[in-house]
């Protein structure tokens, strides 16, 4: 529940308590009027000295009520990716980090051309429950003459400066497992605050470029993304 950025909106702008009126007959004495209507004037004066603020506390605006947006400020075609993106690539020099322009790295290693591109459809979502959003960015490494590494990253925000929660690199094993080749990534998605992402998967006899079923994987995030349930397994149309 996000915090309420205006404490006092609830609260009177003043401690003064006010007494209700009272009635005077028109048969005091006019030196009591008069000097009931000079402390009234004297009071007004002071009220009006001492209240800097309104009397009315100001209406809250959508911004002290709706989540923080701070995430889908950032841009993914520019920031660096996690060196992992590209292990398969460069197993023995990955970077810890890799640096991104327009969405590409430059080229990062010559001899197996490999080459960082971010996918520019960046889905949004709350999936931890804070009311704030995470961006889901989809990150694909090309190597050789026609590997890909592919994974799927979790972003937060604090402020302006981007936070990495946790990255899919790979389905579970009990998909891997069953598969002829290493599973392909075919899809991501969300669905009702969970991460759900498609793995192509590839029987004895299917070739390289054309994998028979599909596992769909749900992830949850609770501090890091972990698995919900067991991945359902369909034929690939």
């Amino acid at each position: 529940m996000p915090r309420d950025r205006n404490p006092d909106a609830t609260e009177p702008s003043h401690h003064i308590r006010y007494r209700p009126p009272v009635v005077r007959t028109a048969s005091r004495p006019r030196r009591s009027t008069l000097t009931l209507l000079a402390l009234g004037v004297l009071a007004a004066v002071v009220a009006v000295a001492g209240n800097t603020q309104p009397t009315r506390p100001a209406a809250a605006t959508p911004a002290d009520t709706a989540p923080t947006d701070e995430v889908r400020g950032l841009d993914f075609s520019a920031i660096a990716q996690p060196g992992v993106a590209c292990s398969d690539a460069l197993p023995e020099t990955a970077p810890s980090s890799i640096g991104v322009t327009a969405g590409e790295s430059a080229l990062l290693d010559e001899a197996t051309f490999a080459r960082l591109e971010i996918d520019s459809d960046v889905l949004y979502a709350d999936l931890d429950g804070d009311g704030d959003d995470e961006a889901v960015v989809r990150a694909t490494c090309s190597f050789g003459a026609n590997g890909a590494e592919e994974t799927v990253q979790v972003w937060t925000a604090n402020g302006r400066l981007p936070l990495l929660v946790d990255t899919v690199t790979g389905p579970p094993d009990s998909v891997a497992d069953d598969s002829r080749f290493p599973p392909s990534l075919l899809d991501v998605a969300v669905d009702g605050g969970e991460l759900q992402v498609t793995f192509g998967v590839y029987d004895d006899d299917a070739p390289h470029c054309c994998p028979t079923s599909e596992a769909v994987v749900t992830y949850e995030l609770d501090g890091g993304l972990s698995v919900v349930g067991r991945p359902q397994v369909r034929p690939k149309d």
